[in-house]
């Protein structure tokens, strides 16, 4: 007959009158205790105002451009080929940067109000939390690791 081995269980601990197991970590919200929250805050605001001025550098530049272009139109001279291509690429050039960044700033804003709502670093899709290492490099992701690979595919 095999010996049995007994397997001892993990003592208990109380702490301001609850019992946790031992080793598990004391968390706010669903994984990130508020010191933590308040990094990621910061670290979204700060983000949101660099967006934000980013976007009206963007505004500037096109309203420069437009404003340019009016004054050339009622010039008499004619404007070289390359130089209207000119315009026209980095006109384009900025619309796409812009649609880029007024993207990710609603993705940080999204980031800031699930912080609000407690909802903060559980993911969209599968409802579990996602890992530091992920919200660190990118404070406003809304899905862990695996469900984004597998949107991506």
């Amino acid at each position: 007959m095999a010996a049995k081995t007994a397997v001892k269980a993990r003592p208990k601990k109380r702490i301001k009158g609850k019992t946790r197991a031992a080793g598990k970590a004391r968390r706010g919200g669903r994984g990130t205790d508020r010191a933590e929250l308040a990094r990621f805050r910061s670290l979204l605001l700060a983000e949101r105002d660099r967006l934000e001025r980013e976007l009206q550098e963007i505004g500037h530049r096109t309203a420069r451009i437009d404003e340019s272009e009016r004054a050339s139109d009622l010039s008499g001279y004619d404007d070289h080929p390359a130089d209207l291509a000119s315009e026209t690429f980095e006109r384009e050039k900025d619309l796409a940067i812009g649609e880029s960044v007024e993207s990710t700033l609603r993705k940080v804003m999204t980031a800031l109000a699930k912080i609000d709502s407690g909802t903060y670093g559980v993911c969209d899709a599968c409802a579990r939390p996602i890992k530091k290492a992920r919200l660190k490099a990118l404070p406003f992701a809304t899905l862990c690791l695996s469900c984004q690979d597998r949107i991506e595919r």
